[in-house]
């Protein structure tokens, strides 16, 4: 008897169990992970730190690091301002060389909306320990501003670094806050183009090197051009300017702003334009177009740049406080004096800003030492020399 052929049912249950027909498809993968998936899970592992890599990120910066010392009855660093007036760290993913690299640049995206948001929350933090501060200094000091109580040494250094340092990112977190939210992960891409939107919190480590860069370029420029540093005559007599003023402090002129206006006033556009042009104060696409900025702006910002300057120095100089400067801020306290920072020596360049300090505590913050370590790149030897001559014309 001949068999019977299999029934029509049986066929088609056969022909089902093939992997691939489109009945069990979807059961398949849900069994066993398709290669993409599986690619992606392996390369994951490999694009986010260890567990222990970011407890120790977590441990070391928090955004509410300047609001906790202000609110803290212990006293803390009195030289250098807590952590969070500077960037979080940027952790990017390390990739692999069989890693897709879309996968790559998505958890690098991640990693630079966490740097940016962090960011922003450090600055608003700063802002409300700022708030603190300023009423401290009313309530309790008996100043009417930061500026009078950093000129009688009522504040710590530290705590006139977080007042300046917030004063500048408070103004642009309202838009580079909208700039996060809308552009995120692809914030980075148009961050070049504005260097000056971006708070001192949000700039990464690329952007501060670039932006160093640019400015020490800019500096040798301006230097290029042998503009003469100011006479004698164009200082005024700060006993006459200061003294008998109510809140003038004849110790140290430069730090009154009527004594720096009266500086300022006497010299001529060249000499303004290569002060701000080597302290970075006004806008590059004056540079671009080739006009120099009006007057009144270039002696309205080197005002306020040198009289923060000089309180700066005063207070580093109190109580030995510049041997105390961690290393990253000696970077920025050099940087902000019209220092080249960029292939310097740590040691080197710690040496050349302890030489700026003691030329300002044998000139008592008259000007002529300050103006002349702005206006000539000289090796320290050469400072001592011109600042002698500089406090026998005084």
């Amino acid at each position: 008897m001949a068999p019977k052929p299999p029934s029509s049912c049986l066929y088609a249950v056969s022909h089902l169990a093939h992997p691939y027909h489109p009945s069990l498809r979807l059961a398949f993968f849900a069994q066993r992970p398709c290669s993409f998936a599986r690619t992606y899970a392996q390369q994951r592992q490999f694009q986010t730190p260890d567990e222990a890599t970011s407890q120790a990120i977590e441990r070391e910066y928090s955004a509410k690091a300047t609001l906790a010392s202000v609110e803290s009855s212990k006293p803390g660093d009195l030289v250098n301002p807590p952590r969070s007036v500077l960037p979080p760290p940027l952790v990017l993913p390390e990739r692999n060389k069989s890693q897709n690299v879309l996968v790559y640049y998505f958890h690098s995206g991640r990693a630079y909306v966490t740097f940016y948001k962090e960011g922003v929350k450090a600055v608003w933090y700063n802002y409300k320990a700022s708030s603190l501060l300023r009423e401290r200094i009313t309530r309790e000091h008996g100043a009417k501003d930061a500026v009078e109580a950093a000129a009688k040494g009522l504040i710590t250094r530290a705590e006139w670094q977080i007042l300046q340092r917030n004063d500048r990112d408070i103004a642009k977190l309202p838009v580079f806050g909208v700039l996060v939210l809308v552009f995120g992960e692809w914030l980075p891409l148009l961050v070049p183009f504005m260097p000056g939107a971006v708070p001192g919190t949000c700039r990464i480590p690329k952007q501060v090197k670039g932006m160093r860069e640019a400015a020490e370029e800019r500096r040798r420029i301006s230097f290029r051009q042998g503009i003469s540093e100011p006479s004698k005559e164009q200082f005024p007599d700060d006993r006459v300017v200061v003294a008998g003023r109510p809140g003038g402090h004849a110790e140290w002129p430069m730090a009154d702003s009527t004594y720096v206006r009266s500086v300022l006033e006497k010299l001529r556009s060249d000499q303004l334009l290569h002060l701000s042009s080597s302290l970075s104060l006004h806008n590059r696409l004056w540079d671009r177009i080739q006009l120099p900025p009006p007057g009144f702006l270039l002696r309205r910002a080197l005002a306020k740049k040198l009289q923060s300057l000089t309180l700066d120095d005063k207070l580093l100089l109190h109580k030995d406080g510049f041997s105390q400067l961690s290393r990253t801020e000696v970077e920025i306290a050099a940087d902000d004096r019209g220092l080249d920072v960029s292939g310097q020596e740590h040691e080197v360049l710690r040496d050349r800003l302890e030489w700026w300090l003691k030329r300002q505590e044998e000139n008592s913050g008259r000007g002529p030492a300050m103006l002349t370590m702005l206006f000539r790149r000289l090796a320290m030897r050469d400072w001592v020399k011109l600042n002698m001559e500089a406090n026998r014309s005084v």
